[in-house]
């Protein structure tokens, strides 16, 4: 399994590089800080479908496991 970039991480990496230079400008903190809450979430969602997964695994369900290891290699994809 990969590493999911999505278009926020790369957004990041920019305004860091950008603060590292000369710091940030109201707005350049606003769109930080927008980003920092859509990672938040997408570090949500992937660790709800590791956790679902790892429960149907312990529980025997395999069915189950496919299905959430399904839904991070579709992120995996939409992102990559």
């Amino acid at each position: 399994m990969a590493v999911i970039i999505h278009p926020v991480h790369r957004r990041m990496t920019e305004l860091s590089l950008i603060l590292n230079k000369r710091g940030l400008t109201s707005f350049e903190q606003l769109e930080l800080v927008h980003c920092l809450k859509v990672n938040a979430d997408l570090v949500q969602r992937v660790d709800g479908f590791k956790e679902a997964a790892y429960a149907a695994q312990t529980a025997g369900n395999m069915d189950l496991v496919q299905h959430f290891s399904g839904k991070l290699d579709e992120m995996e994809a939409k992102y990559s």
